[in-house]
């Protein structure tokens, strides 16, 4: 097949001037994907993906026929930036994508042509391909000044028709931690979550493709550890027997380390047993709350407190390393509240976590919430979606009861709670591994302890 010679850039938006690790390390795996399908389905291959905001090189841009923007909430002003440069210096096509403008088409600018919405293989393909807008399905575009949204495209089904992530062409980062993703979605509806309005189901690679990819990874990059992205790894138990039993029958166990992310409800002996069977060390939890009341708001019926507990108890007793994440700030969630969770960390066997202040992000519950109150609508400053609160003296907040100086009272509490686990963890490890925690010391000393580090 001859070689479609179209040139194509991706641009993964990023703060430039506030880079986090969490935007350092982790690549957008989402452009990987969207290169690889133009490569095998379109024969586009000359592709380039980049991670770039307000100092984008104008000179990257020379000869570009198409621009693909993805972009999360609280960078979409500096995507507007990249849009209006590449506007200003090309005749490129622009589509953007990413979770913000999929909840928010109309959020689409004169210098974007395109929007991509939800699930973008199949619709950007056809989109590089030049087929007319109006007969493409999961699109946004203006015609005549007016927003046009086309109807919901079916997704992709099997996902193992999607070639694993073009990694060859992503800035990795660190290569002793390659993500991947063996889902997309998941099957829970927490208020705070947008997953579930961008992927509307859970579909599943099949176990032979999630080995094949560590096999390429492992052989391609020699990583230390793999960390399965997806929202939630354990969450088809069938499966995670499968992947389980091909990962020890290759030996995959004895090379390397893995994380995932898991649920306290689908927690138990059999999954810990499984996770540690593969070499899990260690795992990550949405524990959210302590207070069973906020806890039922976040996540429906799903989930208690007391399953938190258990299911911490449960990964320990089989060895492994549990990491846990916590919401303050929720609607109509108390001080008293609070420091329920407060209190269910300091009790709690856990080896690390964050504590967040709820972040009330387009496509989620709780945005739906702020915009029936009147105090968020589709128009924002949208640098004041900052990830972290305290960065950020003008975040939003999503509290009806506390304010903004009071939850920063109550975080910096949680922070030195965390910073008290870590430092009981790292004396721990020392005793245990001398050789491997001297390097992640010296690391944090000279870069300082961040709370991406907990």
């Amino acid at each position: 097949m001859k070689c479609n010679l179209t040139k194509i850039l991706f641009v993964n938006v990023v703060d430039e001037f506030r880079k986090r690790r969490m935007e350092r390390d982790i690549s957008n795996l989402g452009t990987g994907y969207l290169a690889s399908y133009l490569q095998k389905y379109g024969s586009f291959n000359d592709i380039t993906i980049v991670e770039a905001g307000q100092n984008l090189d104008s000179k990257i841009l020379a000869d570009v026929a198409i621009v693909g923007i993805s972009t999360v909430t609280q960078n979409f002003n500096i995507a507007k930036q990249v849009a209006s440069k590449v506007r200003a210096h090309t005749n490129a096509l622009v589509m953007v994508g990413g979770h913000h403008i999929t909840a928010l088409p109309n959020n689409l600018t004169e210098d974007m042509d395109v929007a991509v919405l939800g699930e973008g293989e199949q619709t950007a393909l056809e989109i590089v391909q030049g087929q007319n807008f109006s007969k493409i399905r999961g699109i946004a575009y203006r015609e005549d000044g007016k927003l046009k949204v086309t109807p919901k495209r079916e997704l992709i089904k099997p996902l193992d028709k999607i070639p694993f992530p073009a990694r060859d062409l992503m800035r990795l980062g660190s290569h002793h931690i390659i993500s991947m993703y063996s889902s997309r979605g998941c099957p829970y509806r927490c208020v705070f979550c947008s997953s579930a309005h961008f992927w509307h189901s859970t579909r599943f690679f099949s176990a032979d493709y999630v080995i094949s990819e560590v096999s390429e990874i492992l052989a391609k990059y020699c990583p230390k550890q793999i960390n399965f992205s997806d929202d939630l790894f354990i969450a088809d138990l069938k499966r995670l027997r499968k992947i389980a039993g091909k990962i020890r029958a290759k030996g995959f166990n004895r090379e390397i380390e893995f994380r995932c992310n898991v649920r306290a409800n689908l927690v138990n002996d059999e999954v810990a047993s499984l996770l540690k069977s593969i070499n899990v060390q260690k795992v990550n939890m949405g524990a959210e709350s302590g207070s069973n009341r906020v806890l039922q708001y976040l996540k429906g019926n799903s989930v208690t407190v007391e399953q938190n507990e258990k299911a911490i108890h449960t990964l320990k007793k089989h060895g492994l390393n549990v990491n846990a994440s916590f919401i303050i700030g929720s609607p109509t969630e108390t001080r008293k509240d609070i420091m329920q969770t407060y209190k269910f960390i300091e009790r709690s066997n856990l080896d690390g976590g964050q504590t967040f202040v709820m972040l009330p992000l387009p496509g989620t519950a709780v945005w739906e919430y702020g915009v029936q109150r009147g105090w968020l609508n589709d128009f924002m400053d949208w640098n004041n979606f900052e990830f972290y609160f305290e960065d950020n003296e003008n975040r939003v907040v999503a509290s009806d009861l506390l304010t903004r100086e009071e939850l920063l009272e109550i975080l910096f509490k949680f922070k030195k709670l965390w910073r008290k686990r870590r430092r009981a963890y790292l004396l721990k490890q020392a005793f245990k591994h001398p050789r491997r925690i001297l390097p992640y010391i010296c690391r944090c000393l000279r870069d300082g302890f961040k709370d991406e580090d907990f």
